[in-house]
């Protein structure tokens, strides 16, 4: 098992900063990236819709998403419950080169289910310079994509779809009109890499938000839909609020 493992307490896990006790172990503990202001006009805008942008978001998006019943039904929904998932969200087009890119680099890195079976995965499996592992590992482990040090796939894949779609102001309009919250003042974003076996998150005070923040997470998971409906496969998020009371969490 990885270094220092034996620091998962609670009072680890409330800690902000923990790198003293991690030395030497291969990772990097890093915070989320800043939050990049939207500051011009063109960028701010306004949350209308207009056929220019839904031609745009039709380019990665799946039209089923995008039609004014679809959209209605989704906003409907994430007004009750504060959350929304989406299946097959990207269209056919994108949705079938990133799984070809990322299946073949699964294949690459022996992230098969033949492989698995036969030998627990190595720790360094997948690490480039382009992708680097994240810890310290009592409160996380995966990798995240630099696009700076190298075009490695799939990494340079998702990184044209995060700038083209997710960081574009269109699909800001169309998470506003979604959440029917207020237009977007800035955006932060991160390619990570869980690899099976290997890698995960847990809560703990360091990732607490201040502000009110949306998170829009798409997420690619290699395996059929049961695998994903029964748990095999695939993993979640879930969100907890923090106690404010001293001594509630023991």
């Amino acid at each position: 098992p990885p270094a220092h493992m034996e620091n998962a307490t609670l009072n680890r896990l409330k800690s902000i900063s923990d790198d003293a006790h991690c030395r030497g172990t291969p990772f990097h503990t890093i915070v989320p990236p800043p939050s990049i202001p939207l500051q011009n006009e063109d960028q701010l805008g306004t949350a209308t819709l207009t056929s220019d942008d839904l031609s745009h978001l039709s380019n990665y998006i799946n039209e089923t998403y995008l039609t004014s019943k679809s959209m209605a039904q989704i906003s409907q929904q994430f007004e009750s419950q504060s959350s929304i998932q989406l299946r097959n969200f990207l269209n056919p087009k994108w949705a079938t080169v990133i799984s070809q890119a990322t299946s073949q680099r699964d294949d690459t890195d022996e992230f098969t289910q033949q492989h698995l079976s036969n030998s627990p995965p190595s720790y360094t499996a997948g690490v480039t310079p382009s992708w680097t592992p994240v810890g310290p590992p009592h409160k996380q482990r995966y990798l995240t994509f630099d696009s700076t040090k190298d075009d490695d796939e799939p990494g340079a894949t998702l990184a044209t779809l995060q700038q083209s779609l997710l960081q574009s102001p269109p699909f800001f309009k169309y998470l506003c009109h979604l959440t029917s919250l207020s237009y977007a003042l800035g955006y932060r974003g991160r390619i990570r890499r869980f690899r099976p076996g290997l890698d995960y998150t847990v809560a703990h005070y360091g990732i607490l938000t201040k502000e009110s923040v949306l998170d829009a997470t798409l997420c690619f998971v290699r395996g059929e839909e049961e695998e994903w409906e029964n748990g095999d496969c695939g993993g979640f998020e879930c969100y907890i609020a923090a106690s404010e009371e001293e001594g509630a969490d023991e």
